[in-house]
């Protein structure tokens, strides 16, 4: 045989295009066939497309492929050497808004990451609920899939900002941070502090910062908005047709909203949404301001109960002391996520409560 392909015969790789459906084990099963370590392969597959195995024979690839779409991953077999696309890589936050689903999304969550389920609603819990990060568009689609309806998945190039910062509370700062957050006139407090970084500037932030506890860069394109009724406006015809158009707020009820300030007319928008109904309340005469959804954190106050023994419950659930008055402060500080939670369950216990500001001081940081 003469011909350059009778002695080269043609070889082959195998492309990830998608996590698909793959489940945390299947990915050690993965990562043994190919004596490779679990997080690198993990990796790939997050980053998909991307090439998982290359220079195999025809048959190799072939039964390769077919072995990881039994796992549930989703591949082609492509040309040895054939250059993957070029890849958008993508930061990921997860909004829970039905917080009757939080146990599903949860658990479904912590099987997508591996993870406990402990560990799954501390990442929701920790505003903007970044869960990924440097991953690909179909690991993007993959987990919205499968975290299904009630989560809101939001996704942003992982090198765009601008970046800023969040502080847990009772996060001690070190020293140097301190001086920049006076350079850039921010009062050292918990919460959003937004220093509008660039990509450049977060990185060699958090190179600085190693393993500081409590100190986190949140890229603002992941961040959602709450529209924030800050004063009392007069019921005109025009501001309740447009209360009603974009909030779905009945005409006979928008008085009574109007009258109660401050108030959430509008949660979780994105900063397009945010910005254009900002600008139209303004232009009707409304005091709104936009607040970062999700940052904040909130006490719990119960008001009545109908079931001792179901309210119990619930509280012996959430770790709470089940001797409790009524009314009285139930728990004093929870982010915005346990808070919702809490209070669904106990509504469900038939309970009546209600949100009232965080008792942790919000003053100055050490």
């Amino acid at each position: 045989m003469t011909s350059s392909s009778a002695i080269y015969p043609s070889r082959h790789q195998v492309v990830v295009t998608s996590p698909g459906d793959v489940s945390p084990s299947a990915l050690r099963a993965v990562a043994d066939g190919l004596a490779r370590p679990v997080a690198d392969v993990a990796e790939a597959i997050f980053r998909a497309p991307t090439v998982l195995v290359d220079d195999l024979d025809a048959d190799t690839a072939t039964a390769l492929d077919r072995l990881l779409a039994s796992l549930g991953l989703e591949s082609r077999v492509a040309p040895h050497g054939e250059a993957p696309p070029d890849v958008t890589y993508f930061d990921v936050a997860v909004q829970v808004q039905d917080v009757a689903r939080i146990a599903t999304v949860t658990e479904s969550l912590a099987d997508f990451l591996g993870v406990s389920a402990q560990r799954a609603f501390g990442l929701l819990a920790t505003p903007p609920g970044v869960v990924l990060g440097g991953v690909g568009a179909a690991a993007v689609e993959s987990l919205a899939r499968r975290l299904g309806e009630g989560a809101l998945v939001s996704r942003a190039p992982s090198d765009a900002g601008p970046f800023d910062l969040h502080l847990a509370p009772d996060t001690s700062v070190p020293a140097w941070l301190q001086a920049r957050l006076r350079e850039k006139q921010q009062t050292l407090r918990p919460g959003w502090l937004p220093l509008r970084l660039s990509y450049a500037e977060a990185r060699s932030l958090w190179s600085s910062l190693g393993r500081e506890g409590g100190i986190r860069l949140v890229n603002r394109a992941l961040m959602r908005w709450d529209l924030v009724l800050t004063g009392e406006a007069t019921p005109t015809s025009e501001l309740l047709a447009w209360l009603e158009e974009r909030f779905g707020i009945p005409s006979t009820v928008a008085p009574r909203v109007l009258a109660q300030p401050p108030l959430a007319l509008a949660e979780a928008c994105d900063v397009a949404q945010a910005r254009q109904r900002l600008d139209e309340a303004r232009a009707l005469g409304l005091s709104v301001e936009r607040e970062p959804s999700g940052f904040g954190r909130a006490g719990i106050e119960l008001l009545a109960a109908r079931d001792a023994s179901r309210l119990q419950a619930v509280l012996s659930r959430f770790g709470l002391s089940q001797t409790v008055r009524i009314p009285s402060l139930i728990v004093a500080d929870l982010s915005d996520l346990e808070a919702r939670v809490l209070a669904h369950e106990l509504a469900a216990a038939g309970a009546r409560t209600r949100f009232v500001e965080s008792t942790t001081p919000s003053g100055e940081m050490t």
